[in-house]
């Protein structure tokens, strides 16, 4: 972790109210966080921020047109050796099948589904984390 007692936290999801007031949650339950509207933004903030957690929402746009969403953005996590323990908590609105659900428990992902309250995601992140919320 990057300070001991704030943890820092990546927010990837498309939608802005819910990117922003996530977010806001999660600083105000003592983490740092950043924020990232697709995959490629996440990348970029993996390449220049040490992140200790991920919230990452399944259906995200993808201006590039290379068929990337967020379980693709979770495989990748798992096939470097710097992410494959990084905790991940799957945040998405939509349903998702039970192959997509196997897959995302198979690469040790905690899916939470919207509009379930922020207090399951920050559950599942200081659960992830071996913390405690204060």
């Amino acid at each position: 972790m990057t300070d001991m007692t704030r943890p820092s936290v990546l927010v990837v999801e498309d939608q802005d109210l819910l990117q922003t007031t996530l977010s806001a949650f999660l600083t105000l339950n003592n983490f740092t966080t950043y924020r990232a509207s697709d995959v490629e933004q996440a990348l970029e903030v993996l390449g220049r921020q040490h992140i200790d957690a991920v919230t990452l929402d399944i259906r995200l746009p993808d201006a590039q047109g290379r068929k990337r969403n967020g379980l693709t953005l979770l495989r990748y996590l798992r096939e470097r050796p710097e992410y494959e323990r990084l905790p991940v908590v799957i945040f998405t609105g939509m349903p998702m099948s039970d192959e997509e659900e196997l897959l995302a428990r198979r690469l040790s992902a905690e899916v939470v589904y919207k509009p379930d309250p922020y207090r399951l995601v920050l559950d599942g992140l200081n659960r992830l984390l071996g913390t405690s919320s204060s």
